[in-house]
């Protein structure tokens, strides 16, 4: 079977026979007279099976771009989604005023695109931890590190849990980042195209928000005495409970909601 045979002129299609002939999509477009060999079918097929059961193309390929990188992902972490770019774009503007050392968390890391993305670019220097409940996730995080030739200290933590007073002792500035849960299980109900990622890294309780009242608890009591930059992923609609979370925890911050692309509320940033 040939590859002119298969193709549907669906960009999508193109990037399951690529994966399934372990080639670049440039390849699929360019050599249309290739014959498959049996193995390489088989694997198109199921790849195709799993897309019109609603599986994701990076959900079957186990790959994703974010932020111009190609990371990892699998069934146990939160596939990147573009519109968390935002985090990783406010960081390097940030850190291009610095020429201090600072320090960057990330909270529940997951396949850890976002310190990795920061890491890469990052115009002065930076130490990084980057944190999660899960050790699989961690292992997934583990494999992207080593991918992107980045240092950076991984930790199995309940959000802050693991972080003392020796990590944050000889940095004026800490930033700290999280895309956590934010999803309510209606949300989850109602979205089919997430509903094959892990719930744990998509629902949360109190309307989305517990894992992020949590954080801000624990940075109340573990980092308030830093100069801080804080970044939050959220829903659009959390943006008046976000805040008044922070401000409960946090009042001597200063808050602002930053829109993505499409004018939606996406991330709250909170500074001293």
């Amino acid at each position: 079977m040939k590859i002119q045979q298969l193709l549907k002129n669906n960009p999508d299609i193109e990037l399951l026979l690529a994966n399934a002939i372990h080639k670049e999509k440039i390849f699929v477009i360019s050599h249309p007279e290739y014959s498959l060999g049996s193995l390489e079918i088989g694997r198109f097929f199921y790849y195709l099976w799993q897309y019109k059961h609603g599986y994701s193309i990076a959900a079957i390929t186990h790959h994703k771009e974010f932020f111009g990188l190609d990371f990892f992902v699998n069934k146990n972490v939160l596939i990147p989604r573009p519109e968390t770019e935002m985090i990783v774009e406010e960081v390097l503007g940030i850190l291009k005023k610095s020429t201090d050392k600072n320090l960057l968390i990330d909270i529940g890391t997951g396949s850890g695109c976002i310190p990795i993305a920061i890491a890469k670019n990052s115009p002065s220097p930076l130490d990084i931890i980057a944190l999660d409940i899960s050790k699989k996730a961690l292992k997934l995080a583990t494999k992207n590190i080593q991918k992107h030739n980045v240092k950076i200290r991984l930790i199995c933590s309940d959000l802050l849990e693991k972080i003392f007073p020796a990590d944050l002792a000889t940095y004026t500035k800490i930033i700290i980042t999280a895309n956590l849960p934010y999803l309510t299980q209606e949300q989850l109900e109602d979205e089919p195209s997430i509903q094959k990622e892990p719930k744990v890294a998509l629902v949360a309780a109190e309307n989305g928000l517990a894992l992020y009242r949590k954080t801000l608890d624990q940075i109340k009591n573990k980092i308030n005495n830093k100069n801080l930059l804080i970044l939050f992923e959220i829903d659009p609609s959390q943006e008046m409970s976000i805040q008044k979370i922070a401000n409960e925890y946090l009042p001597q911050t200063t808050l602002e909601i930053k829109k993505d692309l499409a004018g939606l509320s996406r991330v709250l940033k909170i500074t001293t």
